[in-house]
């Protein structure tokens, strides 16, 4: 990506046109209608290349994300955060960075162009718009925000900007997105057993301990699996309180008590 030019941000006709470059990499370029609802953005390329430049302090990297079995990019921690809170989200299917320019008509004061953050598609079929924002910086972007959500509105699109994760939530999923990878999954044949450990609803020490007598495997390995089916909202806890061994855990089709 560094190596390729930045993109122009100039639009020379009165209606607001998007561009974005396809899984193949070629640029395309359109006015907005409702026919863009069916565009797979979340398999686009990036609009844009990460610019560089001595003594940048910003942090960035790349995110291994479980729903997508690959790698996304974030230019912040905030990013990040974003990416996290995606990646758990079941409703969620994929999501891309960067997706596309949104370029409005010639002469729009003050906005020459935006791109948003990420683009998700939702298991329902519809797609996500998202914008990532610290708190104290959501003031200065409110117009443009605003233009992107009609923009959005006219597509079809959903819209929403993020500005962070409250606690403990926040600390919840940082520790369950440590579990995400592959090599925490259960066996498919140890899963029933697991299942039947949280039914009815017990406290996770409690689940683990009847999980390792009914499968025969290290208490490490099933604490692991537990908390690799908690991140997959196969089994379920309460992310709004602070997790524990003490913190109630259940099978999702069961109504806790």
């Amino acid at each position: 990506m560094s190596g390729r030019s930045q993109p122009t941000y100039f639009n020379a006709i009165d209606r607001t046109v998007i561009e974005y470059r396809d899984a193949s990499g070629d640029s395309v370029s359109t006015v907005i209608s409702t026919d863009l609802a069916i565009v797979a953005f979340e398999h686009t390329m990036p609009a844009r290349s990460v610019p560089s430049w001595k003594g940048k302090n910003v942090y960035e990297g790349d995110y291994w994300a479980s729903t997508t079995r690959g790698f996304v990019h974030h230019e912040s921690f905030l990013e990040r955060e974003y990416l996290m809170a995606a990646d758990s989200d079941q409703s969620i299917l994929a999501f891309a960075w960067q997706p596309f320019i949104l370029k409005w008509p010639k002469g729009t004061k003050g906005h020459r162009g935006h791109v948003p953050d990420y683009f998700c598609r939702l298991s329902t079929g519809d797609g996500l718009v998202v914008d990532v924002k610290r708190p104290d910086k959501v003031h200065a972007s409110e117009q443009q925000f605003a233009m992107t959500r009609e923009v959005c509105e006219e597509v079809g699109w959903r819209y929403k900007v993020f500005t962070g994760l409250p606690e403990p939530r926040l600390s919840n999923l940082t520790f369950l997105g440590g579990f995400r990878q592959d090599r925490y999954s259960p066996g498919a044949e140890d899963v029933p057993a697991l299942l039947d450990a949280f039914t009815p609803e017990t406290s996770l020490e409690a689940g683990v301990r009847r999980a390792v007598r009914a499968t025969g495997r290290p208490r490490p390995v099933v604490h692991g699996n537990v908390l690799h089916l908690l991140w997959n909202s196969v089994l379920t806890v309460d992310l709004d309180a602070p997790l524990d061994l003490a913190s109630p855990v259940w099978v999702p089709s069961a109504v806790p008590a």
